[in-house]
């Protein structure tokens, strides 16, 4: 999990739609990334790029998306997104449907990174449950990690952290 901006992304909330769907919208500056190459087991995206052209990395293709333009992956489908330009930024939304803890998640990140809980080299969260809490809120598998470490280490350190109420004291204190 990259983060490169410490600026909250706008967010449509899910319980807007009654949890049908949730809206985030993401500004990637010239050669920025989001995460590695992943996966969603509950929920399908579908990103529409407002400004800028994004690039969508698909196991066996690339997309890129200019401006207005919008491609859905599929639920399981490995994908990963960074900016198609090195000169220019990308701006573009995301669509999940149907509504999954998304929107507490980036929450809950983009406050700890006002925090300064986010390792500056890395881009990624510093604390280990926080980071399992969060991909665990966003149902996101890494596709380079092997599944019985992320069944066994991360899946573990979330239910630990939940157990810990680790998870409802960031809620408590980013979301509400």
């Amino acid at each position: 999990m990259r983060l490169q901006e410490k600026k909250l992304p706008s967010l449509n909330l899910a319980r807007k739609s009654g949890g049908k769907y949730e809206y985030i919208e993401v500004f990637l500056p010239p050669k920025g990334a989001g995460p590695p190459l992943h996966y969603h087991r509950k929920f399908e995206e579908t990103f529409e790029t407002v400004d800028g052209e994004l690039k969508i990395l698909l196991a066996n293709e690339e997309k890129i998306l200019p401006p207005s333009e919008s491609f859905t992956v599929k639920k399981e489908e490995h994908h990963a997104f960074l900016n198609a330009s090195d000169k220019h930024p990308v701006t573009f939304r995301v669509k999940l449907t149907p509504a999954n803890n998304f929107e507490t998640s980036m929450r809950i990140i983009y406050g700890l990174a006002a925090d300064g809980e986010i390792d500056e080299k890395k881009g990624t969260l510093k604390n280990p449950m926080h980071t399992a809490l969060a991909l665990d809120m966003q149902d996101t598998r890494l596709v380079h990690v092997p599944k019985f470490i992320q069944k066994f280490m991360l899946d573990r350190l979330a239910k630990k952290a939940k157990r810990k109420g680790i998870d409802q004291q960031l809620i408590k204190k980013y979301v509400k």
